[in-house]
């Protein structure tokens, strides 16, 4: 295994990779390196969405300043 495809996924762990996860071979890692952020990508893009839908409820002149304070 190379050290780009174990570097690659101690990036999307934003930490060391477990043993048993280190005896995957290069091809592995790449893919589980890949799957983990497309995960991390939709989880924001559905947390965006959830985010949306609770400034529904809020009345319409606050959600302004409330998207500024929240983000």
């Amino acid at each position: 295994m190379t050290e780009s495809a174990l570097s690659q996924l101690r990036e999307q762990l934003s930490g060391e990779v477990p043993e048993a996860v280190g005896r995957l071979g290069e091809a592995e890692l790449r893919d589980l390196a890949h799957a983990i952020r497309d995960a991390r990508h939709r989880e924001g893009k559905a947390l965006a969405a959830a985010g949306e839908r609770a400034l529904e409820r809020v009345p319409r002149l606050l959600r302004g300043p409330i998207r500024k304070v929240v983000g």
